[in-house]
């Protein structure tokens, strides 16, 4: 999972193996040699971090669909699944973290996604296991042998510092997929263009890693752009001479919706056209009332565009996943760039519907 800021390794096993308590152990460990951990639990099951009875419960059981419980010790948000009956992606969790506090996540369960795993194995419960079969297992903790000398390291299950020694080596080992994400920026940003939404020179888009923004050039053309002609901006808000005059913008955003990891700037026609009413654009559609409810329209002279536009933008997007600027164009956050692009065109279509229902008489 490289393309994610920081490491990310599971724990997976059939249910009573165990797995809690060899993280109870080996979690102290870790923080003991200085490292930041995450922990991310998938539960099978429906639980509560409140209280029934307690004023926040029975706010929430109102109907608030976030409550966020807060002391000078800790806060705790609490928030509905939207798509009821699903489990969460690993994806979708992960980022709700604050990657910058932290050096490694560690995860319990979602053993049927496509991350790094080390699988815990007991000889004496006889389940099934992932390895050999899935082969993302790169390490087995165990109380036995493994079969044959082609297989994972083995670690032993009662050595939580033997097992803190191979996480360690993982961690010294991994490097974000800088070139990755960055062939993945201009791609989506050539989609843009392709599919309407900008022009050939119009638009911009960035991702962030760690402390950096990698973001389209001044004056960048969709149809030639190449990964090694992105640039780079540090999150403290210096703008590189090449950068896109909208850089400002997207670092005010990140700093401002901190589980943004990618931003995409376009123009849509019926987007736009919908924002010269003045006013927040509600769709009409089903499909955009599930996303948006309501899609804030900001209007903003000409002349004061370039100092008020990143304030009046990163606002709004603290708050929406998606703004448009009246008569000018549209801005979309996401945990990932396929979600800041999924808003994009989810706003478009919507927009789309609008315009022509609007046609329709007595409407």
């Amino acid at each position: 999972m490289r393309d994610f800021p920081v490491p990310v390794i599971g724990f997976v096993a059939p249910s009573g193996t165990g797995k809690t308590t060899l993280l109870k152990k080996l979690v102290p460990v870790l923080v003991k040699r200085g490292l930041r951990v995450g922990y991310l639990k998938h539960a099978h099951h429906s639980f509560d971090l409140d209280v029934p009875g307690k004023d926040s419960y029975q706010i929430r059981e109102a109907g608030a669909r976030q409550v966020l419980l807060a002391s000078k010790k800790r806060w705790a948000l609490q928030s509905g699944q939207i798509a009821k009956g699903e489990d969460p992606s690993l994806q979708e969790m992960l980022a709700k973290f604050d990657t910058d506090r932290l050096d490694l996540i560690l995860v319990e369960g979602f053993k049927h996604s496509a991350y790094p795993k080390i699988e815990i194995q007991r000889f004496n419960l006889g389940s099934p296991g992932l390895y050999p079969e899935d082969p993302d297992v790169i390490a087995v903790v165990t109380d036995h042998r493994l079969p044959g000398d082609k297989h994972p390291p083995e670690l032993p299950l009662e050595d939580p510092e033997t097992i803190a020694d191979f996480v360690q080596r993982h961690l010294n080992a991994w490097t974000p997929d800088v070139p990755g994400l960055c062939a993945d920026l201009v791609r989506y940003y050539r989609w843009l263009r392709r599919y309407g939404y900008n022009d050939s020179h119009s638009g911009n888009a960035s991702v962030r890693v760690g402390e950096g923004v990698w973001i389209t050039p001044t004056g960048a053309c969709a149809d030639t752009l190449g990964p090694d002609q992105l640039v780079v901006c540090p999150m403290n808000g210096y703008r590189p001479e090449n950068a896109s005059s909208d850089a400002p913008l997207h670092l005010r955003v990140y700093r401002e919706q901190p589980e943004a990891k990618a931003v995409l700037h376009s123009h849509g026609p019926y987007s736009v056209a919908v924002s010269f009413a003045g006013r927040d654009f509600r769709p009409l559609d089903i499909e955009g009332q599930t996303y948006f409810k309501e899609v804030p329209v900001l209007s903003l002279d000409r002349e004061d565009y370039p100092e008020k536009a990143p304030g009046a933008v990163a606002g709004a997007l603290a708050r929406h996943r998606i703004a448009i600027v009246r008569g000018h164009g549209v801005y979309a956050w996401g945990e990932t760039l396929n979600l800041a692009y999924k808003w994009t065109c989810s706003l478009e279509l919507s927009a789309k519907i609008y315009a022509v229902a609007r046609q329709v008489p007595d409407l």
